[in-house]
């Protein structure tokens, strides 16, 4: 490491981690879509970008944006990792003033109306149904911040991921809540990478009907979350609901 601040770490290998600015949204919308598909384009499963970025994305750049870092090499974006540190204030948000919002000018736009977009309702209604996708829920107040986290293709393996998580880590642990969790569909049922920095799997399961709709198998959703509860010095147990 070359430096550091609240605002800014510069690493010797090129690599700089700072503070979203507005300048950097278009960038973002585009490698959450570039990334969507198993790391991979939307493309193959959802064709309308701007509505799936609006989903993403949206809620971290225009309403918690002081929760969302950048990774940089050379001036070019190549990572973020983005988080919300209230999740009712999310949901709120996330209902009222991104998805009805954003629902009508897609059907405008008509990018919607096609075989991918009714399969992907077919399959997601049948996961629901089935209740392969219902995982526990971890209790908010104990688990308050999730994240979301993208790294470009060509520069996966470099370790940026880590700087981004890191980063996000010290500042849940500044502010002192208590949890971190998040959400995700893998070939494996287990995130290794997550488990060293002292997240633990809450659930897993397979999701048989996703794997029809992505042609992969096997697909496992799960959950993980990570307490910032010393054990030595608190009883109170990290509870899920």
């Amino acid at each position: 490491m070359l430096s550091k601040s609240r605002s800014k770490i510069v690493y010797s290998d090129g690599i700089t981690i700072r503070k979203y600015s507005p300048q950097d949204e278009q960038v973002l919308r585009t490698l959450c879509c570039d990334t969507a598909y198993f790391g991979e384009p939307c493309e193959a499963f959802f064709t309308d970008r701007q509505l799936l970025a609006d989903l993403v994305m949206k809620y971290y750049t225009d309403y918690e944006p002081e929760h969302l870092w950048i990774a940089e090499y050379i001036g070019e974006i190549v990572g973020y990792i983005s988080a919300c540190f209230d999740e009712a204030r999310c949901k709120s948000i996330m209902l009222f003033k991104i998805i009805l919002p954003s629902i009508i000018p897609a059907l405008i736009r008509g990018k919607i109306w096609d075989r991918k977009t009714y399969k992907m309702i077919v399959y997601i209604v049948k996961s629901i149904l089935l209740k392969e996708t219902k995982l526990i829920n971890l209790n908010y107040k104990e688990f308050p911040v999730h994240f979301h986290q993208n790294v470009k293709k060509e520069f996966r393996g470099r370790g940026i991921g880590n700087k981004l998580l890191v980063v996000l880590l010290e500042e849940v642990d500044r502010q002192k809540l208590p949890g971190i969790k998040f959400r995700a569909l893998r070939y494996e049922p287990w995130f290794p990478f997550f488990e060293k920095h002292g997240f633990k799997k809450y659930d897993c399961k397979r999701v048989k009907s996703w794997e029809a709709w992505f042609k992969k198998v096997p697909l496992y959703f799960m959950v993980y979350g990570k307490s910032f509860y010393d054990s030595q010095s608190t009883k109170q147990e990290v509870k899920a609901k």
